[in-house]
C-alpha cells in the first residue's frame, strides 16, 4: 500500500510539474515560446480575460530561434493572430502579429554557450 501512495504522489507531482509550465501569457489569447517562460514584466494592460498592452521579458531553453519563432507563428496563428512578419536565424529572430486592434512582437536571442538561458521579449500594444 505504501509504495501506490508513492507511486500516485510521483505521478501528481509529474502532471503538476508538466501544467506548471504556462504556454500563453497570462492565461490569454498570446502564445508564449514552447520552454521559455516570462520572468519579468511591465505596464500590463488588461480587457477582461484579454492582455492589451505590456511588455515581458521571457527566459528559456532555445536551441534555434529561427525555428522557435515559426513555431510560435503557427500557435499565434492557431489562436487568431496574423502573422505579419517572421523572420531570423539559429541565433536571432523576430516575429510580428495582428488581432483585432492589437499587435505583438516577438523577439529571441539564442544564448549560444547556454541555450537553456536564452532570453526574448514581447511587447503588446493596442492600436484602439
Amino acid at each position: 500500500m505504501g509504495r501506490r501512495v508513492i507511486a500516485s504522489a510521483a505521478a501528481a507531482c509529474a502532471l503538476l510539474a508538466a501544467c506548471a509550465r504556462d504556454t500563453m501569457l497570462l492565461e490569454s489569447d498570446v502564445p508564449l515560446p514552447r520552454g521559455m517562460s516570462t520572468v519579468r514584466s511591465a505596464d500590463i494592460r488588461r480587457d477582461g480575460g484579454t492582455v492589451t498592452g505590456g511588455d515581458f521579458i521571457l527566459s528559456g531553453e532555445l536551441e534555434d530561434a529561427r525555428k522557435a519563432i515559426r513555431a510560435s507563428a503557427e500557435r499565434f496563428e492557431a489562436n487568431g493572430w496574423t502573422i505579419v512578419r517572421a523572420d531570423g536565424n539559429t541565433d536571432a529572430a523576430n516575429g510580428e502579429f495582428v488581432k483585432d486592434t492589437r499587435t505583438a512582437v516577438l523577439s529571441l536571442r539564442r544564448r549560444a554557450l547556454e541555450p537553456k538561458m536564452s532570453s526574448g521579449t514581447l511587447a503588446i500594444r493596442n492600436g484602439g
